[in-house]
């Protein structure tokens, strides 16, 4: 649709705030008047393509394998797909984490309203099932598995969105991927009643400075350094 195009174009550029319908309507060859057609207000041509990314997460969380994977593997996995959606779709990161709020949502017709809760809940039931499955292995002790997957999600976005907001001046961005990669493994280990006899946690390479290291070289104009290659 060649309406959904030219916002999809303008709300990746100038983001929520900067777009107005009359830029909308412009870039499409349409009036005003023919947007409200189709959309009531900008929120839901905004709203519309946000449920356009979730759609990309859910299929990407349905496409990892669980029945192949052990729960360790998953939440590893788990990390990976919100570092690799950030990096591939960038803007509808940015549009889904950040600029849409529950305001705008409210905005919207109950039909769309309803279209964005079942994504989201579609997306943390994948996560809530390998959260009851490891409970149900005795790899952690019974929680609340909706509050936990809640709790990954925020955590792996949470660090994203900081890098977003201008702390790339501090850090590279393969050690705000590290962060991410971290936090969740981190957060995990913390629920887990006790490592099996004889194993040991799977661990990645730390930054090849600590992140205190490269802040201080940061604010000294000092050029920011990698990570050691895995």
């Amino acid at each position: 649709m060649e309406l959904l195009g030219a916002a999809r174009e303008l709300f990746f550029r100038e983001g929520y705030r900067a777009t107005t319908i009359q830029q909308i309507a412009a870039s499409a060859g349409y009036s005003k008047r023919t947007v409200y057609l189709d959309f009531e207000t900008k929120d839901e041509l905004f709203i519309t393509l946000c449920a356009e990314g979730g759609e990309l997460i859910l299929e990407a969380l349905a496409g990892i394998d669980a029945e192949r994977l052990s729960v360790e593997e998953l939440i590893d996995a788990f990390g990976e797909l919100f570092i690799d959606f950030s990096r591939r779709h960038g803007e509808y990161f940015r549009m889904i984490f950040s600029e849409a709020t529950a305001e705008i949502i409210g905005n919207c017709t109950a039909a769309l309203r309803d279209r964005v809760a079942r994504l989201e809940r579609d997306c943390l039931c994948v996560v809530v099932a390998w959260v009851e499955r490891a409970v149900g292995e005795g790899l952690i002790p019974k929680v609340d598995p909706w509050e936990t997957a809640g709790i990954l999600v925020g955590a792996a976005t949470g660090i994203i969105l900081l890098s977003m907001g201008g702390s790339q001046t501090v850090y590279s961005q393969r050690t705000r991927e590290v962060l991410v990669r971290q936090a969740v493994r981190t957060f995990w280990r913390g629920l887990r009643c006790e490592e099996p006899s004889g194993a040991s946690p799977s661990r990645r390479p730390l930054p090849s400075m600590t992140l205190q290291e490269e802040a201080a070289g940061a604010a000294r104009g000092k050029p920011r350094r990698g990570l050691v290659k895995t």
